[in-house]
């Protein structure tokens, strides 16, 4: 093998070790189980026989060993090394750059702990891992006992690696903060029967819907997080991929990372379904003609042993609502049906229109009297017991055994019909199967129906237009700036608003301002947006996020002259999206106010 094929071996194998461990943190919540696969990933990705994790502790000052791979017992939890200079991990965490040591016995380091001699290392590697603030977590160290020489593709693995770890540890404590929500919510919930003798049905329904919108809120900024991973991963492996197209054995190692992020992806978008921060397009929707063509996707998908029945009311109103998450909606609460019929049964479809009156709202806080679209699907499967039925719509809640679903299905739907300003309902009874209705706001000329404009083409068109592109993650904007010098444009970036304006003030020509909707500072995407206009009126604007936030969202969907890229995306998408933003005849315009109230209708119903 020659020294460049070795060279490119080695990248996809490390590249591997990244998207394999940031496909595992997206799965795990516990934050030991993420660091032991941390350091293993790690070591296998620099063919080292040993690693371990420092956490930095404030109070006494040190660095401890939380986490290991190939020590004996009594390193990890037990051995602490000063945060000073006087120390390899202490040089690292106090300049903030890699630490190497390629030769210990002729090192710096006189006062090392006796377990480096025991276990006959020779050469280390120390990287920083960033915290949520200005204080780092801790430390990444790679162990050896022999010399290496670690080139610069070594320091590029194990500082990318670390900040990878970084984001996967921000991530599970915003899990545990979340983990802490569920146990008081479902401790509340744990109230409900002393609450039902003090509290109408009304105050119930409102608990519920806090404790779902509390949940919502955390989900949707964890997800933030894992999309930025995700973003970088699925754009950097398109690239490896590229490379080593002559090289079968390599070409199937990308597609395998390749397919892991596409799997991370649609667990994000489906966490951002249920936290009600996916980006929607809705229009003027014919309810039965779409609910026909879903029928037509079904049957295959179901099996000869569930038999589809379609009821159709001849008046159905349209809906407002965006069509094809009405059709994923469909389909989840068709396969749902399908589990619940292991041997087969009868699954129905109807729709009609329905008003939901004063006295159903005065029951339903959150629901807007009003003419609604009703769609119900009904299984004849085994049902769901009464005492878990409020639990349904809980994202990963599920009642399947293990690797048979994820538990976001109903959650899904849930989060969609709720960011739709819809309404929906479950009702069960054990052994005599299921029914979910979905209440849909009827059209009334609110939305016109969109073209296709902005459908995805293979071709990958690029310009030579300049584009400022404002992103505070590093790694994201690292990517992003390369991707779009690669299709030809003039590239400039900014790390915040303030940063940006600074750009925008100058001289400097600029066609495009891409920029994250989400950053830290005084000002958002959307306000540096506007800032941008008054300066540069006839500048395009590109929006960019793991998840959308209201500062674009209006009344459920995108307001006018919005353009949102939505993360993760890959290269294609970038450069289909920035040039339908740069041809664009709409521009942007300011945020239109929430109405008085909820800015949504109120449903009620008496034949519920």
């Amino acid at each position: 093998m020659t020294d460049d094929a070795a060279k490119v071996q080695k990248l996809l194998r490390q590249q591997a070790a990244i998207a394999q461990f940031g496909s595992f943190a997206l799965r795990q919540r516990d934050l030991s189980k993420i660091l032991a696969e941390a350091v293993r990933v790690c070591a296998d990705g620099l063919n080292a026989p040993f690693s371990k994790v420092c956490q930095y502790r404030a109070k006494q000052n040190d660095l401890l060993i939380v986490a290991g791979y190939g020590w004996q017992d009594g390193v990890v939890g037990d051995v602490v090394s000063r945060a000073d200079l006087s120390s390899p991990q202490g040089r690292a965490f106090t300049t903030g750059q890699p630490s190497i040591c390629d030769d210990l016995q002729t090192g710096p380091y006189s006062d090392l702990p006796p377990f480096y001699a025991a276990h006959g290392i020779i050469s280390i590697i120390d990287v920083i891992i960033k915290g949520t603030d200005e204080q780092p977590y801790g430390i990444l160290e790679i162990d050896n006992n022999r010399r290496h020489d670690y080139d610069q593709h070594d320091i590029n693995f194990l500082t990318g690696f670390a900040n990878v770890l970084a984001e996967a540890v921000s991530t599970a404590s915003r899990g545990a903060a979340l983990q802490v929500t569920v146990d008081v919510m479902k401790a509340l919930v744990e109230e409900k029967d002393r609450l039902l003798y003090e509290k109408n049905a009304a105050d119930l329904q409102l608990r519920q819907s806090q404790k779902m919108e509390a949940v919502g809120q955390l989900t949707g900024g964890i997800t933030h997080d894992l999309n930025n991973i995700l973003t970088v991963i699925t754009g950097t492996i398109e690239i490896l991929a590229e490379a080593v197209a002559d090289r079968p054995e390599l070409v199937t190692i990308a597609k395998m990372i390749d397919e892991a992020a596409e799997r991370g992806a649609d667990l994000t978008q489906r966490l951002l379904a249920f936290a009600r921060k996916q980006p929607l397009q809705p229009r003027e929707v014919d309810v039965n003609s779409l609910v026909i063509e879903a029928s037509n996707l079904l049957r295959p998908t179901l099996g000869e042993q569930v038999e589809v029945q379609i009821m159709l009311s001849g008046d159905t109103a349209r809906a407002l609502i965006d069509p094809s998450q009405l059709t994923n909606a469909i389909l989840n609460l068709a396969l749902n049906a399908r589990d619940a019929m292991p041997d087969g049964g009868k699954l129905t479809i109807e729709t009609s229109n329905v008003i939901l009156d004063d006295s159903y709202a005065g029951i339903h806080s959150e629901v807007t009297a009003g003419p609604y679209v009703l769609i119900a699907v009904t299984d004849s499967g085994h049902g769901i017991p009464a005492g878990i039925l409020e639990n349904v719509f809980e994202p990963f809640f599920t009642t399947k055994d293990v690797g048979k679903g994820s538990g976001l299905g109903l959650s899904m739907v849930y989060g969609f019909v709720k960011q739709s300003n819809g309404h929906i309902k479950i009702y069960s009874e054990a052994g005599l199967g299921t029914t979910v209705r979905i209440y849909l706001p009827q059209a009334i000329g609110l939305a016109q129906p969109i073209t296709d404009e902005l459908a995805s083409t293979s071709i990958l068109e690029g310009g030579d237009e300049t584009i400022l592109v404002v992103e505070d993650d590093d790694l994201v904007r690292t990517f992003v700036v390369g991707q779009i010098q690669s299709l030809g444009y003039v590239a400039l970036s900014a790390v915040n608003a303030d940063a940006a304006l600074v750009i925008i003030n100058s001289a400097q020509t600029i066609d495009l301002l891409l920029t994250d909707m989400i950053m830290p500072g005084s000002m958002n995407g959307r306000q540096l947006s506007d800032a941008a206009l008054r300066r540069r009126p006839s500048l395009s604007v590109l929006f960019t996020s793991g998840y959308t936030e209201n500062t674009v969202i209006h009344y459920g969907r995108l307001d006018a002259g919005v353009l949102l890229l939505a993360k993760p995306y890959r290269k294609s998408d970038l450069a289909r999206m920035i040039r339908a933003a740069l041809a664009a005849d709409t521009k942007l315009q300011p945020p239109t106010p929430d109405p008085v109230g909820k800015g949504a209708s109120k449903p009620s119903h008496t034949a519920a």
